[in-house]
């Protein structure tokens, strides 16, 4: 018959592997929604984006169709955001592995690390940064509320997740050492 170990220190890593599995899961559902918001938002003020752009593209003396300017931006968006979300759903997939018991190395923990300060600090500017009128949405910053609960969010489950596999880490060492001493004894 196979025993549960009930012990502080179980009962703290199966908690922590938890938290791995459902923050890993809701980083990627976050970052699918950034993409599919961003996407929208763009074919929402097509208008709008391709007249910023042929505008900055008349300065340089480039001339192109209002098509052609569109398709440039959404190729150019469509490349970042796969980006955006290869990255986030390698850290949201490796979150979910090492939840489930397997060893994971610390490459996805200082990806989620930069991404952390990389997400404050932009939402540190976007917060205090007057919005440019110049600019329509779909190239300025969303300073809704909505957004930045959002992606407040997104911020404390990238921090959640790396404590919970540092957590993890730590837990297991000492799982192992006390398993360890025992059989000594």
């Amino acid at each position: 018959m196979n025993h549960i170990n009930n012990d502080i220190d179980h009962i703290l890593l199966r908690r922590s592997q938890n938290t791995l599995i459902v923050v890993g899961t809701g980083i990627i559902l976050f970052s699918v929604w950034t993409v599919v918001k961003t996407l929208g938002v763009l074919f929402l003020l097509k208008n709008e984006s391709v007249a910023v752009v042929k505008k900055a593209l008349d300065e340089t003396g480039i001339i192109l169709s209002d098509q052609q300017v569109f398709f440039i931006v959404l190729v150019i968006t469509l490349v970042i955001m796969l980006l955006f979300l290869a990255v986030r759903t390698f850290i949201g997939l490796s979150a979910i592995s090492e939840g489930r018991g397997f060893r994971r190395r610390k490459g996805y923990l200082i990806l989620a690390v930069l991404m952390i300060i990389i997400n404050i600090a932009a939402a540190v500017i976007n917060f205090f940064s007057a919005r440019s009128q110049e600019y329509p949405v779909a190239f300025g910053n969303n300073l809704s509320l909505p957004a930045h609960i959002i992606e407040l969010t997104s911020i404390i489950m990238l921090v959640e997740l790396v404590f919970s596999a540092i957590r993890i880490r730590r837990v297991r060492k000492r799982v192992s050492h006390n398993a360890a001493q025992k059989e000594q004894e």
